[in-house]
């Protein structure tokens, strides 16, 4: 690989949470700022993307031909294949050979949640990646549905938190699928729980079995504990408001320290110093060098 320093999100979260629809959001609107992102497919079972597949897996291993010749199921199968990828890991460092320094890399994770909680393999794979000149940050994708419930809620919250201390990156919970919820007001209310752990009404009845009793203390307890540690915060996505988007982008790029390595380009200032010996008036708006 070139020499410097290169940037990348690990795209994590359970299946069906919206971890290729993210990646596929976040390259269509990176455009919008000149920036060119790659995504990597590191799922060898997943079958179709809408986003544009820079680097495939499943051109190393894939799911099914693990499960035939080995007779494994697909939890099996997909350890194997992520234990292939490690012991293979120069096939994915001859993949991103061609990587520019202000190219964005997306890696699109499989979605079997104990790769992150039980096992050992991911945080080998964010090692490998520091040691190929990689900053990366991981993006645990947490479907709105989550929101149904407060326990539910809770429960989400705590796997995205075992993630991030699995994985030991700088690190950002995604609400995915904000659009679906018509009462907007409901996801700002989690959100609050989520960032200030705000109290949250625990119904009591009188009726309430023992059990229920203990539930709820639970459920208690584990809030004020997310509350006093400050441990998780959560940030939404609505795909149909591009402000959520760039947003999610922009704090990903705060976390990597994204752009302060990058060579200010030379043909910008050329040009800027060109108009001043004509004497053009000079502006230095936004898109002042969006022709670069």
């Amino acid at each position: 690989m070139n020499q410097g320093v290169f940037y990348g999100q690990v795209i994590v979260g359970p299946a069906g949470s919206g971890k290729s629809t993210y990646c596929h959001i976040m390259q269509d609107n990176a455009k919008l700022l000149k920036r060119n992102i790659m995504v990597v497919n590191l799922d060898p079972a997943a079958e179709h993307f809408k986003y544009r597949c820079d680097i495939d897996i499943r051109d190393l291993i894939t799911l099914d031909d693990v499960m035939e010749e080995f007779k494994l199921g697909p939890n099996g199968g997909l350890v194997y294949c992520m234990e292939y990828l490690l012991q293979n890991i120069d096939w994915l460092e001859e993949q991103l050979c061609d990587l520019a320094t202000d190219d964005y890399v997306l890696f699109d994770c499989p979605g079997q949640i104990e790769l992150y909680t039980h096992m050992d393999l991911m945080n080998k794979l964010t090692q490998s990646l520091s040691n190929l000149g990689f900053s990366v940050c991981s993006m645990y994708m947490l479907d709105v549905t989550f929101i149904s419930d407060n326990s539910k809620f809770i429960s989400g919250v705590l796997q995205a938190l075992t993630a991030m201390i699995s994985l030991g990156l700088p690190h950002i919970t995604v609400l995915t699928k904000c659009d679906i919820i018509q009462d907007k007001k409901q996801i700002d209310e989690y959100l609050e729980f989520s960032e200030e752990i705000d109290d949250i009404e625990i119904k009591d009845t009188q009726n309430m079995s023992e059990f229920d009793k203990k539930y709820n203390s639970l459920t208690r307890t584990l809030r004020e504990t997310i509350k006093d540690y400050s441990l998780v915060g959560i940030r939404k996505l609505d795909v149909s408001d591009e402000e959520t988007i760039l947003d999610l982008l922009a704090e990903a790029d705060m976390c990597l320290n994204y752009g302060e390595n990058l060579e200010p380009d030379e043909r910008f200032y050329e040009q800027v110093e060109d108009n001043l010996q004509k004497g053009n008036d000079v502006y230095f708006d936004e898109g002042a060098n969006d022709d670069f």
